[in-house]
């Protein structure tokens, strides 16, 4: 009884750090596994070959501007995920000291 109310409690802790983290924008929605991240992609003409006509240079130059920013925002998951599993690891290691008696 009592592992599975841990259980629960923290399935609805990883829930809430899926929802609150700076990462949500770049994890899968529907995905089992929370914790995995996805990079921003390029924008497609951005890699084209051949030359831009003004309509194309201006759609592709906001396309540009908008990768910018999900790449900025990356990076500031980045950083939040490196903060959480260096906290998360200190944690493990304070564990493992307490059941080693030190």
């Amino acid at each position: 009884m009592t592992a599975c109310i841990l259980f629960a409690i923290g399935v609805q802790s990883q829930a809430a750090d899926f929802m609150d983290s700076k990462c949500r924008d770049f994890r899968k929605s529907f995905s089992i596994d929370k914790r995995t991240i996805e990079r921003p992609e390029p924008p497609f003409c951005a890699t084209m070959f051949g030359q831009f006509d003004e309509l194309s240079f201006n759609r592709c130059r906001s396309e540009m501007e908008d990768y910018r920013n999900k790449v900025a925002k990356f990076t500031d998951c980045l950083f939040d995920e490196n903060e959480r599993a260096t906290e998360e690891f200190n944690t493990a290691v304070q564990n493992f000291n307490r059941r080693v008696g030190r």
